[in-house]
């Protein structure tokens, strides 16, 4: 039996012409460098798409709350309305759970995205010895690296940025609620609000790219990278209290006891009390500390002193800080471009 009996002959105006293949629309480095972290994508952005949709479903179970709050309630006169003596009433446990799962979690996110996002990406391709390939390929170092690089910047600006954004939004209609979860300087609330989340995502992905470029095993970045991110955190926590010059306060007391006492409108839960203490007669101002060694002075003291950081200075202080840890973060980008164009040079 031959060929030509078993094939049947193809109808009038079709074409027996296989289909076109389809093609992928991203070709050559971009096309690797979705493939590469696609699998972060996924992971990453999912993540934070569904903490910003129970952000926002949040925000609008509060919302008849913060109506009253600045309306109808926000007068002393309305403190004997039924209506407003309880506002939050049984959701007064979602606000202490809204402080407890994003404010605290919320605080390791740079050293997570600096350790399984940044660490790895560099250091699989020392591993895998892609660098040493790169020198027979037509793609410079410099290129291939930038196409590495773009996925996870812009997923970390995209999704970071997004939950900052929404996480602030909410935190600003809980403080007009006057509830405070968290102290909003020295506390945890500080690192997920405002410009703090992604300026330092970016600064931790840096920082694991220049470690994974430098250590060259995956592991071992990884760890380094986190000690060095939560080690920096605590770092600038600590030295973040003089990005900005504190407001100082003088005010006149009765009855003695400076020492313990500081300025009204640092009693705030959105201030931060920096430092108080007596004024002394020739003008000395003493930190509660010193009435340790000068008691009597101190007792006698009918003017007291304090220094702190209002609710004001919060977006200054973050500018500051944020700005710092993008200059870091550009320059540890720059001296992996560099090293890497020796590697594969």
């Amino acid at each position: 039996m031959s060929t030509a009996q078993l094939t049947a002959p193809a109808a009038p105006g079709t074409s027996s012409a296989p289909a076109p293949a389809r093609r992928s629309r991203l070709r050559g480095l971009a096309w690797l460098a979705w493939r590469q972290n696609r699998l972060a994508v996924w992971t990453l952005g999912g993540a934070m798409l569904l903490v910003c949709a129970g952000l926002f479903v949040l925000h609008w179970q509060f919302q008849d709350v913060i109506s009253l709050t600045l309306g109808r309630c926000a007068s002393a006169s309305s403190w004997n309305d039924p209506a407003c003596g309880s506002l939050t009433g049984d959701r007064g446990d979602l606000m202490d759970l809204y402080a407890q799962v994003t404010h605290k979690p919320f605080f390791l996110l740079p050293a997570l995205v600096g350790m399984f996002l940044g660490a790895p990406l560099l250091a699989q391709e020392h591993e895998r010895g892609t660098l040493l390939m790169i020198r027979s390929q037509s793609v410079s170092p410099l290129r291939w690296l930038t196409a590495r690089l773009a996925v996870p910047a812009v997923l970390v600006t995209v999704s970071v940025g997004l939950f900052a954004a929404m996480n602030t939004w909410l935190w600003y209609d809980m403080h007009r609620l006057r509830f405070g979860g968290d102290e909003v300087f020295p506390g945890f609330t500080y690192a997920t609000i405002g410009l703090a989340p992604l300026a330092w995502s970016l600064f931790a992905l840096a920082l694991g790219v220049a470690v994974g470029q430098l250590v060259r095993r995956t592991v071992a970045s990884v760890l380094v990278t986190g000690v060095l991110v939560l080690g920096a955190q605590v770092l600038v926590q600590a030295v973040r209290v003089h990005f900005v010059a504190p407001s100082v306060a003088t005010y006149a007391i009765t009855g003695g006891r400076a020492q313990h006492l500081v300025p009204p409108d640092a009693w705030r839960s959105d201030a931060w009390l920096v430092d108080h203490g007596p004024v002394l007669a020739d003008g000395t101002r003493l930190s509660e500390t010193d009435c340790f060694r000068h008691g009597e002075a101190c007792s006698a003291s009918d003017l007291a002193w304090g220094s702190y950081h209002p609710l004001s200075h919060f977006a200054p202080m973050q500018l500051v800080e944020g700005g710092l840890l993008l200059a870091v973060s550009a320059a540890l980008v720059l001296l992996v471009y560099r090293l890497v164009g020796r590697t594969a040079g």
